[in-house]
């Protein structure tokens, strides 16, 4: 008996993806025409049919996904959104400034709320083997995690970093100041790490308890000390970067700030610059694509290998690596840049069959019971108001 059920735990499933770039390439060449045409009113409906092809051509266990959102239910959205933001500006412009930040008060505040929304109508667009997926959550839970935690834990963090400059300002000298600004950068660094830390960690609880499939439910139980310290080392990946931007900026700088208080014109002197300047800027995208990757594909293993369905018969596994990322973003970008957007369809059908074949599925797929869960999408303007602020599932 043990060894059926050690048999059927040990099945191993891997996402294959069958998208082509010269498909891909197509859709996107129609969505770009005719975004242009409408003024960008057709890039909901654009948005749609590029996530679409995606998941037709995603399949698990020789099933496809199937993706039934539509953009005009996004345009809906994405125009009430706007509607509600214009007129808080226009009062503020006309003068009712109380009613106009309390209407952008109040829209902030309803993000999160929204986003739940949202989630769950990207989730019930979303179907495998004709079994729709779900997600439902507590809303005190959502605006706590998306909006309350993550505020309250940038005061604190900016506080600690306040209180630490005051009270080394007794610190004199290059060496002193050298010394001060290290040790608070240090300080808020971890501070933002603990930050993003706390605030991911529980992200991944909201959204893995609250998925479900038919009638089977995910359940998540991430570490949270784990999320902290992976935040953290995504930080200070960046570190390496504005330490070698600093250094070969401010020469130019202080001698920018000393021509402007003698009345020089200094475009002689940034031109004489230039190439240093544009390595600082190139030197800080790079960066901003090493972070971004470390930090995506930290929290997507974490969620997705501390992820089961189906009261854990059914477990997942992400097997990307932030090395494996970091070179396939940058020539992803470096690519379509090049070729002024023409080779992006054929890098991104590059990239995301290289995250499915790195996501795998642990269990007896077909021992699943294929029935659809008796929860209806919710109606009305709420969800109408909801359902483009937030168009995927993170982590994933």
């Amino acid at each position: 008996m043990n060894d059926v059920i050690g048999a059927q735990d040990n099945q191993r499933h891997t996402f294959i993806f069958t998208g082509k770039g010269w498909e891909y390439f197509l859709i996107c060449l129609v969505n770009f025409l005719l975004s242009i045409i409408t003024l960008g009113i057709y890039t909901p409906w654009a948005m749609v049919k590029c996530r679409r092809y995606i998941y037709q051509k995603m399949t698990l266990n020789g099933q496809s996904f199937a993706y039934k959102a539509t953009g005009g239910a996004i345009f809906v959205s994405f125009l009430l959104i706007m509607i509600v933001y214009g007129a808080s500006v226009s009062l503020i412009v006309n003068g009712s400034h109380f009613l106009g930040f309390t209407l952008i008060g109040l829209l902030v505040i309803a993000i999160p709320l929204m986003a739940v929304k949202s989630l769950q109508y990207q989730a019930m667009m979303t179907s495998l083997n004709g079994v729709r997926f779900g997600f439902s959550c507590s809303k005190l839970y959502a605006w706590l995690y998306m909006l309350a935690v993550p505020l309250v834990l940038s005061l604190v963090n900016w506080g600690v970093v306040y209180l630490l400059s005051v009270a080394t300002e007794w610190l004199e000298g290059s060496t002193g100041t050298l010394f001060r600004i290290t040790f608070i950068a240090m300080v808020g660094i971890i501070g933002m790490g603990i930050t993003y830390g706390i605030t991911y960690a529980k992200w991944m609880q909201l959204v893995g308890n609250g998925g479900h499939f038919g009638i089977h439910h995910f359940a998540i139980n991430v570490d949270m000390k784990a999320c902290v310290i992976g935040c953290i080392k995504a930080v200070l990946v960046f570190l390496p970067f504005v330490v070698v931007i600093a250094w070969l900026i401010a020469p130019i700088f202080l001698q920018m700030v000393m021509l402007a208080v003698m009345g020089v014109a200094n475009d002689a002197f940034i031109l004489e610059n230039y190439s240093r300047i544009m390595a600082c800027y190139f030197l800080y995208f790079v960066g901003i694509i090493v972070l971004i990757s470390y930090l995506y594909v930290t929290l997507r293993n974490l969620f997705m290998n501390n992820l089961t369905l189906a009261e854990g018969k059914i477990r997942f596994h992400s097997s990307v690596t932030a090395s494996g990322m970091v070179w396939r973003f940058a020539l992803v970008m470096l690519i379509s840049g090049i070729t002024f957007g023409l080779a992006y369809p054929w890098m991104k059908m590059w990239q995301v069959r290289w995250l499915a074949s790195n996501s795998h599925v642990q269990g007896d797929l077909d021992s699943l019971e294929l029935t659809d869960s008796e929860l209806a999408l919710e109606t009305g303007p709420a969800m109408w108001l909801s359902r483009g602020v937030m168009t995927y599932f993170p982590f994933i």
